[in-house]
């Protein structure tokens, strides 16, 4: 047997994850597929794949997608489906002070004022709601009060960065 051919084990498993980085680039909408550098034959076949509904023809589609991504180089295509995935450094802190910030101004009342001084463009009387309905049991309308709070402060904390 010849041990430099790699065994059908590998080939398969090399195929499956081809066929895996393709479904990912299908379930991409156009406007960021575009921006990835992809052969003219292998952006058509991508842009069938939207397209079709049935599971059987959707899955030989995707296996033909692997089959063409076997004679390109991949290695570019998988980094920028990874840096699409995982959200920026920025965005991750942005999160965690947001979610300080909510908690602060939910368990102190004096962290109101220090936010409004800070944040004074911000719509007050909407936060104080938001803030007196996320104190006390724990109710749906509570919930998405505390929801809605978090995602009050995320945009303002977005809009003071840009």
């Amino acid at each position: 047997m010849d041990s430099s051919r790699p065994s059908k084990t590998k080939l398969k498993k090399e195929m499956e994850d081809l066929q895996k980085i393709g479904e990912s680039l299908v379930d991409l909408p156009k406007d960021l597929l575009k921006k990835f550098d992809l052969p003219d034959s292998l952006m058509h076949e991508i842009l069938e794949a939207k397209n079709i509904t049935q599971n059987g023809a959707k899955r030989r589609q995707l296996q033909f997608i692997g089959k063409i991504m076997r004679h390109i180089d991949i290695d570019s295509i998988r980094n920028q489906l990874e840096q699409i995935k995982q959200p920026s450094a920025g965005k991750v802190k942005l999160l965690h002070k947001a979610e300080s910030w909510r908690n602060k101004l939910i368990d102190n009342e004096e962290s109101f004022k220090d936010f409004i001084k800070i944040y004074p463009h911000s719509d007050s009387s909407e936060l104080q709601t938001l803030i007196i309905d996320c104190r006390g049991t724990l109710t749906s309308k509570s919930k998405i009060s505390y929801r809605k709070l978090f995602k009050t402060i995320s945009t303002l904390l977005e809009e003071k960065i840009d």
